[in-house]
């Protein structure tokens, strides 16, 4: 969308002042941004500022253009002219500001996107869709207000609502990713991207995809992909969200998502369960992280986290000060290097497959769609489609009557 439109629909009253400054104060408030800071970077007082976000100031499109570059959005984000499709959020993840080291990332979740686009047009495939009780904890987490606010507390309060209206009480999480594409319209993807980025959502109004880092451990991974969950659920208002490391987050709204994961990977009454009363050695600890399937370094602040209470700040770092593979062994973990290794591991959603392989076997899908999905090169692929018996339909020969 041009300038041009887009200052056409501004002046035209497309958007009343007032949303658009409501926008901009969720968008500011976000990325941790005070009223001040954001005037000082348009040249505007806190109190014009105010103004502004409560709508009886509008801001010219030559303004709105400096707070799109400040907040790192779009004009159409800042208006609030929602693209929809999968093709034009893959433009968006391509688009945002980006360097050669996210360029593994981003082209990962761009190929999944187009992906879904072309099955769609062949196979019919319909968008992923939340659940019944997926639609209940955002009804919940609205009406609680807890989209709105930016503290741990509410990224407690989420996991504790999404737990209990999923019905996982105080069990482990079998299988995340399974769970953010079945109750919350998620597509989860884990790839051997590298250790530049550990995580990225990507969700616009019809489509999300989380794309998981496996160059990571495996701990590490769950952790980070229930961190992106959180920023979906809450309607983060950043389409294109690229985090280097989750567990270095400083600002509110990530500090928020910490907590979120967290909490749904390791809830208090489900750690206090298993440790039954017992003091924290080598053995439990061995046995939380087998149980919960999170890292060493995650668990020991979950166990400090003042409303688990399980360790103090003390402990928790003399036992920060031990190496993971060490306590693992004396724990009786006869594998440790499998919570500090990275995986490597491959994840397509299984609804994409199900659908590029239908297609592919009925001629309406070919196999650059395939390669695009797994990421590999068209012949290498072949081979192993052949060796699976995935074939396309026969080619009829005209001449064979002859």
């Amino acid at each position: 969308m041009t300038v041009a439109i887009l200052e056409t629909s501004w002046q035209s009253g497309f958007m009343a002042g007032k949303e658009v400054g409501a926008r901009i104060a969720e968008l500011r408030a976000a990325r941790g941004m005070t009223g001040t800071q954001l005037g000082v970077a348009l040249g505007l007082s806190k109190s014009q500022m105010s103004k502004i976000e409560n709508g009886s100031r509008k801001l010219d499109v030559g303004e709105l253009a400096v707070v799109a570059d400040v907040l790192e959005v779009t004009l159409a984000e800042i208006l609030g002219l929602n693209r929809k499709g999968p093709l034009a959020l893959a433009a968006r993840v391509m688009n945002a500001p980006t360097t050669d080291e996210t360029a593994p990332a981003r082209r990962r979740v761009r190929q999944v996107l187009e992906t879904e686009a072309a099955l769609a047009d062949a196979t019919g495939l319909r968008p992923l869709e939340p659940s019944a009780a997926g639609r209940r904890v955002l009804e919940l987490a609205r009406a609680e207000s807890v989209t709105t606010a930016s503290s741990p507390e509410e990224g407690v309060r989420l996991a504790q609502i999404v737990r209990a209206e999923i019905g996982l009480g105080f069990a482990p999480v079998a299988d995340l990713a399974a769970l953010c594409e079945r109750h919350f319209g998620l597509n989860a993807v884990t790839w051997p991207i590298g250790k530049t980025v550990s995580g990225l959502c990507a969700h616009g109004a019809d489509i999300a995809v989380v794309l998981v880092s496996s160059s990571y451990p495996r701990g590490h991974q769950r952790f980070t992909a229930a961190h992106e969950l959180a920023h979906h659920i809450l309607g983060d208002p950043r389409e294109v969200i690229v985090e280097s490391d989750v567990f270095a987050a400083t600002s509110p709204v990530e500090r928020r998502a910490n907590a979120f994961a967290a909490a749904l990977l390791m809830p208090t009454e489900g750690l206090r369960a298993v440790v039954a009363g017992r003091k924290i050695d080598e053995g439990v600890l061995t046995e939380l992280m087998h149980e919960f399937e999170v890292s060493y370094t995650a668990l020991l602040h979950g166990l400090a986290d003042r409303r688990v209470g399980l360790l103090s700040a003390a402990e928790r770092d003399e036992w920060r000060a031990r190496s993971v593979t060490s306590v693992l062994r004396v724990g009786g973990d006869t594998n440790p290097q499998a919570w500090t290794d990275a995986s490597c591991e491959r994840r397509i959603p299984p609804r994409l497959w199900a659908s590029a392989q239908q297609g592919y076997r009925n001629g309406r899908v070919g196999l650059g769609v395939l390669s695009s999905l797994f990421d590999k090169d068209a012949d290498e692929l072949y081979i192993e489609l052949v060796d699976a018996e995935i074939l396309p339909p026969a080619v009829r020969d005209d001449l064979a009557d002859l």
